[in-house]
């Protein structure tokens, strides 16, 4: 005859390796050098390319807002929202 274990002894079970694979992660985390981390959200990105001095708000298109222009004219209308700067 089989038994089966409870909803919350599945729950227990779940919430403790949870726990466990929280623990080993942050372990092996902890281990990687800080400059040797890849950055894993966003902000941490933007913040590694800041530092590196490689985002500047004047490299993108101010129309279509990439830094090499997709604008449906293509360089014209790059050009033309270029206009009148200078290079950077």
């Amino acid at each position: 005859m089989t038994r089966t274990r409870s909803a919350t002894a599945d729950q227990d079970a779940n919430r403790r390796l949870g726990q466990h694979l929280r623990n080993v992660v942050r372990r092996q985390d902890a281990a990687i050098p800080i400059d040797r981390r890849a950055p894993r959200t966003v902000a941490e990105m933007r913040a590694r390319l800041a530092q590196a001095g490689t985002v500047r708000q004047d490299d993108v298109c101010p129309l279509c807002e990439y830094r090499t222009c997709r604008c449906p004219r293509g360089t014209a209308a790059g050009a033309v929202a270029h206009a009148g700067k200078g290079p950077a």
